[in-house]
């Protein structure tokens, strides 16, 4: 018998005979109240800085927002660009911007406690353009592709996220709606069409170092299954594509494997994840994050429902409950209730349809798409 072999059945040994007692690590109690900087300086946009401040691993609390800081873009040769806070409490924004391209950018932070933290020098990376974006059909799904090179041989480190948008309905298209006082109108608003961002949430980096040429072909970005609700109508991906220096590359592939491959005994153990933002206060404080500097490429591109197979059947994801109306005043289960009883609370039932005195109706779950999206058409929607 090998010794892992009398490792894994002393551990189940031990499970069965239930002698283990909860062990908490000195790291998960420790405390925890270090920055965490996300985001890049965008050299030909909108750079978008995200300051918050870690919790301990235990704790059920959101990471508090650093609020009220003093955040800009600096030059190597003395140029500085601020950031101000949105109405989003942590979220800091520069103006558009584009930045010379032969310079070394670093991101400079200043507390509203007086304590001073700044990324290191990074040179501004140009990324090179997308030269191909293109959904594939296959036999269970809908498969997209991704290529894009650089003659020069300059990035070799490449990011990618991308952001989801499609149409949907809800279940039912409710034309009316109870205005008070035994009173019926018809909706003036549209609820029944609407539309669905995601944001990617994977890490998603390749590299061509060890290629003949600086160049990706036909990488798999994303899979659509054939039943997705994003089939059904029409769907639209926006991919933005950033050049990475290895440094950076390195940090975010370490963040990959920190957040993807733990989970079982043979994963890797995690690691602690080395960044480029530092305190200028505290040279032993920890921060967290890695604030590159690159120019940013994006491209867009739809798929409808008529570029797809005929006998594919997209599911609609989130009404799996709604099976069916139900009528007033004709159903014997609600005979004995007055209109203000079914509809003046919106939320348990909702008028769709009138036919002579009667109205069918459902849940506002089931006919009101909002709950699910937003039915304000995308600007560029067609």
């Amino acid at each position: 018998m090998s010794a892992l072999t009398r490792l894994l059945m002393g551990c189940w040994l031990l499970v069965l005979s239930g002698c283990v007692e909860p062990y908490t690590p000195e790291a998960v109690t420790a405390p925890s109240n270090y920055l965490v900087v996300n985001g890049f300086i965008n050299g030909n946009g909108t750079t978008r800085i995200r300051l918050s401040r870690s919790v301990q691993i235990s704790s059920p609390s959101v990471f508090p927002a650093e609020r009220r800081a003093s955040v800009a873009i600096q030059s190597l040769s003395g140029q500085r660009y601020p950031l101000t806070e949105t109405d989003t409490a942590g979220l800091y924004t520069s103006k558009q911007l584009t930045l010379p391209a032969n310079q070394s950018y670093r991101l400079y932070i200043r507390t509203t406690s007086g304590r001073e933290y700044a990324s290191d020098y990074a040179p501004l990376k140009l990324t090179p353009a997308i030269d191909q974006l293109q959904g594939r059909v296959q036999s269970n799904g809908v498969q997209l592709y991704l290529s894009t090179h650089d003659d020069q041989n300059l990035t070799q480190y490449y990011r990618w996220e991308y952001e989801e948008t499609w149409e949907f309905t809800s279940a039912y298209e409710s034309l009316y709606r109870y205005a008070g006082n035994n009173r019926m109108v018809q909706r003036k608003e549209d609820i029944y069409h609407c539309w669905r961002f995601i944001p990617s949430t994977t890490i998603v980096t390749t590299s061509t170092v060890r290629l003949a040429q600086d160049a990706v072909r036909d990488y798999r970005l994303l899979f659509i299954p054939l039943a997705s609700e994003r089939l059904l109508s029409r769907y639209s991906v926006l991919v933005r594509q950033y050049a990475l220096s290895q440094a950076e590359f390195d940090y975010w592939e370490a963040v990959k494997k920190n957040t993807e491959n733990i989970g079982t005994l043979f994963d890797p153990l995690p690691s602690q994840i080395q960044g480029n933002v530092h305190s200028l206060t505290d040279a032993q404080e920890p921060v967290l994050g890695f604030v590159g500097a690159a120019t940013v490429v994006g491209k867009r591109i739809f798929i409808t429902r008529a570029d797809l197979p005929r006998d594919w059947i997209p599911q609609h994801e989130g009404y799996e409950l709604c099976t069916g109306l139900d009528y007033w005043p004709n159903s014997i289960k609600y005979k004995d209730y007055t209109m203000d009883d079914m509809f003046g609370d919106s939320v348990y039932r909702t008028p769709v349809a009138r036919q002579g005195t009667v109205y069918t109706m459902q849940t506002m779950a089931c006919v009101d798409c909002r709950l699910r999206g937003t039915n304000h058409k995308p600007s560029y929607w067609p």
